[in-house]
């Protein structure tokens, strides 16, 4: 069996979205004034947001329904595009657009205020007629039934003037979601196109009976799933558009599920996106601050005083603010303590930030030489971090200085569950912000001006709740010399790894961009720190992880299918005439012994491609589904080094220059369990190592890929070509892969 799927038969886009003038005053609207956005960058939103819309039910095609997937980054635009998809749906003939708007009340607010913002909701409401939480009370039901009647008579110019479309907002609870359905499902809606845009698609929304059904086979679905469902039931015309910034969870639903998106794409970030690859990829390690593992908050034994890391972070973050922090005019600057997923810590936390916050207002404002010398002498090592990324820093007189007035300004807010917690920060209320929670801030909170993030949290366990955390990603390239990240050293190279993870995986997602998504086969690398790609209660596809360690690994069976035999057997011998480059003794790497005489020495291709290191790879041939999905892992962790560094190349290894002459034959059982042959490194004739064995040739600082032909005693006269890989240290990733 291998790890390929075969896709169901689906069709590719087959309708074109035009602009029409609601678009254009969208594209006004995002390119003008004080916060205005590029026209190069607004005009890249667009026409992604066509291709997104072209994936969708045709406005014109007989009732349908389908689901499409947009990725993009964490905090890096994902809003602006269904805006601008929402503009382009209403030119485009769509009659209703149903936004599904977070899971609490403070992200569905700051959806709607960028809906509100996007599409002139503040204006009278001539191309939309919004609806809250629809539900069957009052006049609801019959205000967008004759919303509609309009809009359907001026679709069919029986109206001199336009008539709005209808735009409902919905909070993604199971209760909201069947009210609303209860609605329009006593609405005629045949012939009025729909698109539902699902914000933060992968969370709450999915069946968490998922994994369940796969395992039992039965058909089980969680409460606010079966809402959706029912939403979706209630309208025969629709596609139903799914956002996120980490579509595991999407992309692993089963085939026969019915949010398993028919198509995919993905999203570019803006001019001036600074995501992982700005904190954890391309070296600015000058942002990324280490936080001790005793900083990291244990309930059974709770801290006494402040950690020393929450006293520099809270001091970076007020001499930013004196300093301006990056702002031409006023703008806001925050901070976020994220120490705990319970709420509970949180008020302790937030007790000592306004205890300190409050002792060095106190003391800026004495007058006291003493007083002030000693606040000097706190801030003096936080100063020193500053400098070490903004120049021309005011000096650390001055920016206390300045603080005395700005600090008395600062609102230190919790963001949590609780009933003491604010319910939505108002942004344009105070410049500066400190705010402090758990899961309230992993997902989907958009906190404005982040500067300073302390969060020593050990790294979450799935990949995507991992990203979500990230809430330091977003547009801050004006001021990023002014941010910093207090992480812990194991959730930063958690980080580190799943930015790389990713570009491998959206690399491969785009390149499927315009075909059926049940044609791509769900691979994952995944950083060994962490166990899985997304929570698996929602997973309806068989996938399974497939370790790729540091050292030696080698297929088990490659000796199985004469046709396969030979075909493997050609590609080794392409390969090596190819080689552009003059082959070696092995011996001169490091570590290697080979003093034997009378034997085929082992050739040495030093820095091979790995681009055509990874061809040949692809090219071999592999019979069981054992070796299947171990190659398929080694590809892709090969794959994700090419991503990472297209100049990275491979050692190979022609042991024996491929020959067999004088071999006996391997016993399968033994050539299984262990490829290599000769002596070990201890061993010795006499007082010499004349060989240090087949396991020592292998290069310290590249991947390493041995080629040899192998005689086995059942069948001594056939030479079956068989590979070993070496990974050194850090090139070894874990893989999740289909199963089929």
């Amino acid at each position: 069996m291998n790890v390929t799927i075969t896709p169901a038969e689906t069709s590719s886009p087959t309708w074109s979205p035009v602009e029409g003038k609601r678009t254009g005053a969208f594209v006004a609207k995002k390119t003008s004034g004080p916060g205005g956005i590029s026209s190069g960058s607004v005009r890249t939103v667009l026409e992604e947001a066509k291709q997104i819309l072209s994936y969708c039910i045709s406005p014109i095609d007989p009732a349908a329904s389908t689901a499409v997937l947009a990725v993009g980054y964490v905090q890096s635009g994902k809003t602006l595009s269904f805006t601008a998809v929402t503009s382009l749906a209403r030119d485009n003939g769509y009659g209703i657009v149903i936004l599904l708007a977070g899971t609490t009340n403070n992200l569905k607010g700051q959806s709607e205020e960028r809906l509100a913002k996007d599409l002139s909701l503040e204006d009278l409401q001539r191309d939309w007629r919004h609806f809250d939480n629809p539900d069957s009370t009052g006049s609801t039901k019959t205000d967008i039934k004759q919303t509609l009647a309009n809009w359907d008579r001026n679709r069919k110019n029986l109206t001199v003037e336009d008539k709005p479309a209808v735009l409902i907002t919905l909070l993604k609870h199971a209760s909201r979601l069947n009210n609303a359905a209860n609605v329009l499902s006593t609405l005629s809606l045949t012939g009025i196109p729909t698109l539902i845009i699902d914000d933060e698609s992968d969370q709450a929304g999915l069946n968490t009976s998922a994994r369940k059904n796969l395992l039992n086979g039965t058909t089980d679905e969680s409460g606010t799933y079966e809402a959706i469902i029912a939403l979706r039931d209630a309208i025969p015309h629709h596609s139903y558009l799914q956002y996120t910034a980490t579509p595991q969870a999407n992309l692993l639903l089963a085939v026969t599920d019915a949010l398993d998106p028919a198509f995919a794409k993905v999203i570019t970030n803006g001019d001036g996106y600074t995501g992982g690859q700005t904190f954890f990829r391309d070296r600015r390690s000058d942002l990324v601050v280490d936080v001790p593992l005793a900083e990291v908050f244990d309930p059974k034994a709770p801290f006494t005083e402040p950690p020393q890391k929450l006293q520099e972070a809270l001091q970076v973050f007020l001499l930013g603010i004196a300093a301006g922090a990056g702002a031409d005019g006023p703008a806001n600057r925050s901070m976020m303590v994220q120490a705990h997923q319970n709420t509970n810590p949180h008020a302790l936390y937030a007790a000592w930030v306004r205890s300190l916050v409050d002792s060095w207002s106190n003391a800026l404002g004495s007058g006291k030489a003493a007083t002030l010398a000693e606040v000097r002498a706190e801030f003096a090592g936080a100063y020193t971090e500053l400098t070490k990324t903004v120049r021309a820093l005011p000096s650390l007189d001055e920016l206390l200085e300045l603080m005395t007035e700005k600090i008395s300004e600062v609102r230190i807010v919790i963001v949590n569950s609780t009933k003491d917690a604010e319910a939505q920060i108002k942004w344009n209320t105070w410049d500066y912000w400190i705010l402090i929670g758990g899961q309230k801030l992993d997902r989907g909170f958009t906190v404005e001006g982040l500067t300073v993030t302390y969060m020593p949290r050990p790294a979450s366990a799935n990949a995507d709740v991992l990203q979500q955390r990230a809430r330091f990603f977003g547009y801050r390239s004006k001021y990023i010399d002014f941010c910093r990240v207090y992480l812990t050293k194991g959730s930063a190279e958690a980080f580190a790894g799943y930015v790389e993870d990713e570009e491998f995986f959206r690399s491969s997602l785009r390149k499927h961009e315009g075909q059926p998504l049940k044609a791509w086969k769900r691979d994952f690398t995944l950083h060994t720190q962490l166990s899985r790609p997304t929570r698996q209660n929602i997973v309806g596809r068989n996938v399974k992880r497939v370790p790729v360690k540091k050292g030696w690994v080698w297929p088990k069976s490659m000796h199985l299918d004469a046709d396969v035999v030979n075909d493997n057997r050609k590609a080794f011998e392409d390969f090596k005439l190819r080689s552009d480059h003059a082959l070696v003794d092995s011996s001169v790497l490091p570590g290697v012994v080979d003093k034997r005489l009378g034997t085929a020495r082992n050739e040495l291709l030093a820095d091979a491609p790995l681009s055509e290191v990874l061809d040949f790879l692809l090219a071999l041939r592999f019979v069981s589904q054992e070796d299947s999905l171990q190659m398929t892992a080694l590809r892709l962790a090969l794959g994700r080094q090419l991503a990472k560094d297209p100049a990275s190349s491979v050692d190979v290894i022609f042991m024996s220059s491929l020959q067999t002459a004088g071999s006996a034959g391997r016993d399968l059982a033994v050539l299984r369990g262990n490829i290599h042959i000769g002596m070990s490194p201890n061993g010795a004739v006499g007082d010499q190592v004349l060989y240090s064995g087949d396991r020592s040739v292998a290069s310290v600082r590249n991947v390493t890929l041995q080629l040899r032909m192998v005689r086995l005693k059942t069948d001594p006269n056939v030479s079956v070509p068989w590979i070993a890989l070496h990974f050194p240290t850090g090139a070894a990733n874990d893989a999740w892969l289909e199963d089929a």
